[in-house]
């Protein structure tokens, strides 16, 4: 991905100081100078966070960045403690400015767009689109999350801070998710992450979702059936079948009112009085049922309680009495008396003869065995007769309300008191009517077992396709893996960029090998019988340690700049000697920096460096590049700072002549 950043804009209460960029760029000088500010404020202006030095927490207002994206112009704003940006770039003819989010998304802010953070912007001026890993690698879950710039600005911005205190993310311990996405970025820029392996990333996460929600549906169905005390089509069809039946039965009975006419027949009132009073008699009956069921169930679970206590105490009584066969008694256990000598033959406590071979009713295993055996008798017993319960309570509940129904219809017939053969009549056709509506309801609720079944098959189809679309994945994945030879020439350029930088006890005979799981690297020799293995965690010098990770930072640009891969083109290396005597270490420091220079011309030609050390080290002979240099010194009129007129003592700056603040600072 080709970045250039032209210019940074920075303004501060008194002044507005502009740091244009060429192709290779050293800044250097002084501590305090704000040489490592310029870094942070060009990565603030990319979306990431940042502490503000003392003198910036006093002066600082706002920054603007300037660059191109692959030859397509970027401006971006940002105010001081901002959360957002304003980016303004060109889109054919048009020019756009949008405020949008530096690092946390909150929806598409350019409408016909994906775009929703500064990152997404970046990869569409560059034409990529924004690449995607699969999350949740140690569990089942497969849904996708991105990958942001942010995560690929780790290998391009080698920060002061942390260079020599951890290896870019990769390498920390007990935090999974970032170590996690510095992974991932790896294997995107090492072109593991194929599209092929995306592609049928997104595809398992459909059909996962898809088989949840079958699952989801079926366990919803099946509660409302148990619920409804249908767990099979079997017991429906049954109710059908005596609902059937029964409303038949009343259409004969309604059928033959109507034919008797003068005959003298009973009232519809007596019919339904007898009809409350038997439905009366067996809710009662069911009643009774049902506190007799609990009542035998709340027996059995405090039998069932008591066998679990006796269990422990007889485990309890065993202990004690094996501890207390070992113990030679001199004093009553009881009453703490001296005992009276006796013979061998006789206890010591109660001067019984002892067993010669003591003997037990039942050994531990047998006890044991016996309580699990009525423990599980007891268990299925409690579990049938809480189903007994759960049946009688819903035969109590159709009851009741068939029960309420008859004295609803008493009441409006003792209202509306009509001849005796038409009483009847109209009873047996509306207790048709009734029972037709309830067969009614039942032909619906069978099509739901129907519906549960079809739901259940549906969700064990996509758990097979499921796992043969996983295999796939697996196979895709191990395929891209087993091609190691991006890694197999990282290792080679990493190996040569440590030699050519003359890092301490580091030579042509060594082997780099780097493991594709976690991409740390670690060195050791070739041929040695005993060596030592060399790796960014066991070194003790902090000064071999920013060595180390700038070399592998420049190794994996190298192999960016040979694959064509989308790492930013650009390298912001801030103190790269930090720890690194210029002097006493004199043959490192010009190694490192010609090994810089020598990659800036020629293999590193389209990358843009920005260097910050302490120390210049001039471009040697015969290497065609050139460097912007800027020396800078707190406090000096000839090198400034940063902020120029900060720590500037009182005399100078009355005769420097202040800078106006424009409108847009005053703000």
């Amino acid at each position: 991905m080709k970045i250039v950043l032209k210019f940074l804009e920075l303004h501060f209460r008194r002044s507005v100081e502009t740091i244009e960029f060429e192709r290779v760029n050293f800044f250097w000088g002084k501590i305090g100078a704000g040489k490592s500010s310029i870094a942070r404020l060009v990565d603030y202006c990319l979306g990431a966070e940042i502490n503000l030095t003392p003198a910036l927490q006093l002066e600082f207002a706002q920054a603007v960045l300037s660059l191109e994206v692959e030859g397509r112009r970027l401006t971006i704003y940002r105010e001081r403690e901002s959360s957002n940006v304003v980016a303004a770039w060109k889109e054919g003819n048009d020019s756009l400015e949008v405020l949008i989010p530096a690092r946390r998304a909150d929806g598409v802010v350019v409408p016909g767009t994906s775009i929703e953070v500064l990152s997404d912007l970046i990869f569409h001026l560059a034409d990529l689109p924004v690449p995607k890993v699969r999350k949740g690698r140690r569990t089942a879950d497969p849904s996708m999350v991105r990958l942001s710039l942010r995560d690929l600005i780790r290998f391009c911005y080698i920060d002061q801070d942390e260079i020599d205190s951890d290896f870019f993310r990769l390498d920390l311990e007990g935090d999974w998710a970032r170590r996690a996405k510095s992974v991932d970025a790896m294997r995107f820029i090492l072109g593991y992450h194929q599209e092929r392996v995306a592609a049928l990333e997104a595809e398992l996460q459909a059909l996962h979702e898809q088989k949840m929600a079958a699952k989801a549906a079926a366990e919803a169905l099946t509660k409302v059936l148990e619920e409804s005390g249908f767990s099979n089509p079997v017991e429906i069809e049954a109710r059908i079948e005596a609902l059937n039946a029964q409303r038949d039965k009343v259409r004969v009975a309604a059928v033959a009112a109507r034919e008797k006419r003068g005959d003298g027949g009973g009232h519809a009132v007596d019919i339904l009085r007898q009809r409350g009073r038997a439905l009366s008699a067996d809710l009662q009956g069911l009643e009774d049922m049902q506190q007799a069921v609990r009542q035998r169930g709340e027996d059995t679970e405090r039998h069932l309680n008591e066998l679990r206590m006796l269990s422990v105490r007889f485990s309890r009584t065993k202990s004690a009495r094996t501890i207390l066969a070992a113990v030679d008694f001199a004093e009553c256990p009881r009453c703490t008396q001296l005992l009276p000598g006796r013979a061998d033959s006789l206890c010591s406590v109660c001067g019984q003869p002892e067993y010669q071979q003591p003997h037990e009713h039942l050994s531990n295993e047998v006890v044991e065995a016996d309580l699990k055996s009525r423990l599980g008798e007891l268990q299925e017993t409690l579990l049938g007769l809480k189903q007994q319960e759960k049946r009688v309570t819903r035969q109590l509940e159709r009851a009741q309300v068939e029960k309420a129904l008859v004295d609803q219809s008493l009441d409006q017939r003792l209202k509306d008191y009509d001849s005796a053969f038409l009483s009847q009549a109209l009873e047996f056709e509306r207790e048709a009517t009734v029972l037709e509506q309830q067969v009614g309801s039942l032909i619906s609720y069978r099509k739901l077992p129907e519906r549960l079944a079809e739901l259940l098959s549906t969700a064990d189809s996509l758990q097979g396709q499921e796992s043969e679309l996983r295999a796939r994945l697996l196979r895709e994945r191990e395929s891209a893996f087993k091609d190691r030879t991006n890694l197999d020439d990282l290792e080679m350029l990493f190996l040569d960029c440590l030699v050519r930088s003359s890092f301490p006890g580091i030579n042509e005979t060594f082997k780099v090998s780097i493991d594709p799981k976690s991409f740390v690297p670690e060195v050791f020799p070739v041929d040695a019988t005993e060596f030592a293995v060399t790796s960014f965690a066991n070194m003790g010098s902090g000064g071999m340690k920013t060595i180390f990770k700038a070399c592998y930072a420049l190794a994996l640009h190298r192999l960016a700049a040979q694959t064509g891969a989308a790492l930013p083109s650009l390298l912001v290396m801030d103190s790269a000697m930090k720890n690194v005597s210029e002097r006493e270490n004199q043959e490192l420091f010009q190694a490192f920096y010609s090994l810089m220079y020598e990659l800036a011309a020629g293999e590193l030609k389209d990358t843009q460096f920005i260097l910050i050390d302490k120390e210049m080290f001039p471009v040697p002979e015969g290497v065609g590049v050139r460097v912007r240099s800027r020396h800078m010194a707190p406090g000096s009129r000839e090198n400034p700072p940063l902020v120029p007129y900060y720590n500037v003592p009182e005399a100078e700056q009355q005769l420097s002549e202040p800078v106006e603040p424009d409108d847009d600072d005053e703000l």
